[in-house]
């Protein structure tokens, strides 16, 4: 899906709704639901471009933890995905 003619706010960052994820480990451990309220994942798709005082330190295809409650939730072109501030980003990696 292309999303070209998207853009966000320069301290927003549109993120891919994460895939869920197995309950239970390829060991046999469960997961139990609560560990999915403590911290989300996500691919950034669209990066706002920042402020004099606000830099955004994440692209286009990294990896992001954040807050679950951190998200606001959107419906784009049949595809699920959140919205998120970037202050609210608790770890990025590529």
């Amino acid at each position: 899906m292309e999303l070209t003619n998207k853009r966000v706010l320069p301290t927003k960052l549109l993120i891919k709704k994460p895939k869920k994820s197995e309950k239970v480990t390829a060991g046999g451990l469960i997961i139990p639901e609560i560990a999915d309220e403590i911290t989300s994942m996500g691919t950034v798709v669209i990066a706002g471009s920042g402020t004099p005082s606000v830099e955004v330190p994440v692209k286009t295809g990294d990896n992001v933890m954040f807050p679950p409650r951190a998200i606001i939730r959107v419906h784009i072109e049949d595809e699920d995905y959140y919205l998120l501030n970037i202050q609210d980003v608790l770890l990025y990696w590529s």
